[in-house]
């Protein structure tokens, strides 16, 4: 009976220590912010003080800060708070670093754990983005189709150029990693440069292809990373240190992409045919993942240019057999063209931006053109084979050759013409191809 007594009483004891030890702290840190106060307003490069206090009921583990969009993505480096007691206050400067943010709405955010509770705590701020800088052009001329030349308007004049080992076969500027993303033809490896103001070009890296990726057709930019489109039909993203990302695969060798964009939830391309003979060009939807969705033939018409008008609708804008311009809108979740857009001129067209929704400029061999709600009004009596437009700086850079010369032109856009921002940058020899250079 004693026996049996000792082994209840260990067996009790035993199971109060493990009671003990698996006991859990229920009680989470408690957060309570001094500074910044709510919706506070801050400009890019400012410094935030970031003033809390944050106590536990036992001990903590951790404390950090971080910079976060309304959906609590962090957008900065997380700062580490030092524990110093199980509750203390803290004051630190967290200086606001991403120049890439846009105006609006954000949270600092504050995280303590004790090593059983984590708990989240966000004040609401708001940041004024920082200014859109013209830091110069790139621009590629007729009697020397290798060298990109780099015009520094920030520095002050010309840098060195970007030397090119096979002929150039066109450039696009993503402003975000301010790089120079460079298109080739053959084994040339496609290129992406740093381009800074008042600096050399820096090769940030030489991308590599597969034997069946020995043709580059088509090269796009969201910004951020490049597009490029090879002759097998693949196209290819790229990050900023020249790795492979999404694919967008048509898996059909009879065709090849001459023309790429990205809406809101898909991927659309524009595809030509290696016999066209047979087979009209089609425009290609693909879903957000890189998956071929749908296509839809556009026979006789060659696209020259395509952006989302809205909700994953694109204006598709080209030439038609007689080498007049016709406009469409292209619906990529059902697939399908609109009928030809009216209201446009008896010309051609080179090249088309959009300002906003309802409003294109377009540029023939004769002419720049504004279509606004199904109308065109002419706007300039000069032709212009390239146009870009920076939406921030409402800045159109028009480039118009002739057989030896050529200008960039320079215009503010307004509701319903184009004023001249200065004399236009003139050249000795006619223009290839241009990209404007900017900050961001």
């Amino acid at each position: 009976m004693k026996f049996v007594f000792k082994a209840l009483f260990f067996l009790f004891i035993f199971f109060l220590l493990s009671c003990k030890k698996d006991k859990k702290d229920s009680i989470p840190p408690v957060i309570t912010w001094i500074s910044p106060s709510i919706n506070q307003h801050f400009n890019m490069f400012d410094t935030i003080t970031v003033n809390a206090s944050v106590v536990d009921n036992e001990h903590l583990s951790y404390i950090n800060v971080v910079l976060t969009d309304a959906n609590h993505t962090p957008l900065q480096t997380s700062y580490s708070i030092p524990i110093t007691s199980a509750g203390f206050t803290f004051n630190i400067r967290y200086p606001l670093t991403q120049y890439h943010l846009q105006t609006g709405n954000y949270l600092m955010q504050i995280t303590a754990d004790d090593g059983y509770n984590t708990i989240t705590s966000y004040q609401p701020i708001y940041i004024t983005e920082s200014p859109t800088l013209l830091w110069g052009y790139c621009t590629v001329l007729r009697n020397h189709p290798q060298t990109i030349n780099q015009i520094d308007t920030a520095g002050g004049g010309s840098i060195s150029p970007i030397v090119l080992s096979q002929a150039y076969n066109g450039m696009k500027y993503g402003a975000y990693y301010q790089q120079l993303y460079v298109n080739g033809k053959g084994i040339r490896p496609f290129q992406s440069f740093y381009l800074q103001p008042g600096a050399a070009n820096q090769l940030s890296y030489s991308e590599s292809v597969t034997v069946n990726q020995l043709d580059y057709t088509s090269l796009y930019t969201d910004g951020t990373r490049p597009y490029v489109g090879f002759l097998n039909s693949d196209i290819y993203s790229f990050d900023n240190v020249g790795s492979y990302g999404t694919s967008y695969r048509l898996n059909d060798i009879n065709f090849y992409p001459y023309l790429f964009t990205k809406t809101s939830n898909y991927g659309v391309g524009v595809f030509k045919s290696k016999f066209p003979a047979n087979s009209p060009d089609k425009i290609v939807s693909f879903t957000g993942f890189g998956a071929f969705s749908n296509s839809t033939p556009i026979p006789n018409f060659t696209v020259v240019a395509m952006f989302e008008k809205g909700n994953d609708s694109l204006y598709v804008l080209g030439n038609d057999a007689s080498n007049q311009v016709q406009a469409y809108i292209y619906y990529a979740p059902s697939n399908s063209l609109s009928s030809p857009l009216g209201g446009l001129p008896t010309d051609n067209i080179l090249s088309a931006v959009k300002i906003n929704g309802n409003y294109i400029i377009f540029s023939s061999s004769s002419k720049i053109y504004s279509y606004q709600y199904s109308n065109y009004l002419p706007y300039q009596n000069i032709g212009a084979q390239k146009l870009v437009y920076q939406p921030k700086l409402n800045r159109l850079t028009a480039a118009s050759s002739t057989s030896s010369s050529g200008v960039l032109a320079f215009y503010t856009v307004n509701a319903n013409s184009l004023t001249l921002m200065r004399w236009p940058l003139s050249f000795g020899d006619s223009i290839i191809d241009f990209e404007v250079i900017t900050n961001k």
